[in-house]
């Protein structure tokens, strides 16, 4: 993945999923268009800007999931999600099993 031009982009997800961010937010904090960015993140990391947030969020939900005894209300909100069957829907769309069947499989 060449991501020169998109690293800000990346940065700035990585550091605020947890919070409500727009495709607005991101471009706005790399002096990009939303189209502009769009389009070159794309390109260039051959997923969309939503589903790499998305992603992030996700990846961030399944440690937690690993590595606490939080309920996945509490997961939920703190990755980033303001809805929590939202989150399990888009948990399961992702990894293809729900976040509590997650934590029972992945914990010893």
């Amino acid at each position: 993945m060449r991501i020169s031009q998109i690293r800000p982009a990346i940065e700035f997800i990585e550091a605020n999923y947890d919070k409500p961010i727009s495709v607005a937010d991101v471009a706005k904090k790399t002096y990009l268009s939303v189209s502009r960015l769009s389009h070159i993140f794309k390109e260039q990391a051959g997923i969309t800007i939503v589903d790499y947030i998305t992603n992030t969020r996700i990846e961030a939900a399944k440690n937690l999931l690993i590595s606490t005894n939080k309920n996945c209300t509490e997961i939920c909100f703190e990755v980033g999600f303001n809805n929590q069957s939202y989150f399990t829907r888009t948990f399961k769309d992702v990894v293809n099993m729900t976040p509590r069947q997650f934590r029972n499989k992945n914990r010893m």
